[in-house]
């Protein structure tokens, strides 16, 4: 991830990251029930990587209520105080996603949820790939990826005076580039939820699995 781009991202969560936890439902639907699906793929005390975790609501705290042993990842480190507060039982590291390392074949699962949108989308085929290798034979990736083609910026995202950066493809490349990566998708359909404040958005809901077939 380019410099600039990275202190972007970070600076605008850091900054408006009690705004933004104001946002998130806690009881999110769609991203509980994709949640129970996960979680039916995964033995007792599967250990689960949260990719871009921010606050920790209600992805990571569901995730470590259910005994499972989990890390959260982000590149804010206000989100992650918030977050630690939120899940005092995971572990919690500061990195940009595309940095951080783990041995191969060492997760049961990963998570991504609105999160690879702020990585720069020439390095999402290599993310992947990377997430692929993190996991365990038949370990499960789940995300809400994009249906749109999208690169830009807001100096004043929802208002709250911060720049954002988004940067990612559409549904049918997304598919592919899993599928490239080695992953057999159980799942990849438009979903449309609640988003910040009063819209819906709707997003590409993701459940793959590593060694299996599509």
């Amino acid at each position: 991830m380019s410099e600039a781009h990275y202190r972007t991202v970070e600076s605008g969560y850091n900054l408006m990251a009690e705004q933004y936890l104001a946002t998130k439902d806690h009881e999110d639907p769609l991203a509980l029930t994709a949640l129970e699906d996960l979680a039916s793929l995964l033995p007792r005390e599967a250990a689960v990587l949260d990719l871009g975790c921010g606050a920790g609501v209600p992805v990571t705290r569901w995730l470590s209520d259910k005994g499972f042993a989990i890390t959260g990842v982000d590149v804010c480190a206000r989100q992650l105080d918030l977050a630690q507060n939120y899940v005092p039982e995971a572990t919690f590291i500061k990195a940009a996603m595309t940095e951080v390392t783990f041995s191969p074949n060492s997760l049961d699962a990963v998570v991504a949820f609105h999160s690879i949108i702020h990585v720069p989308r020439i390095e999402h085929p290599a993310l992947l790939e990377r997430i692929h290798c993190w996991l365990r034979s038949e370990g499960a990736f789940l995300a809400t990826m994009t249906l749109t083609d999208y690169e830009g910026r807001d100096d004043n995202w929802e208002g709250w005076g911060t720049p954002m950066l988004w940067s990612h493809y559409d549904g049918d490349t997304n598919v592919a580039m899993l599928r490239e990566a080695g992953f057999g998708i159980r799942y990849a359909e438009p979903r449309t939820g609640g988003g910040t404040g009063d819209e819906s958005e709707t997003w590409l809901w993701v459940l793959a699995r590593k060694d299996a077939t599509s």
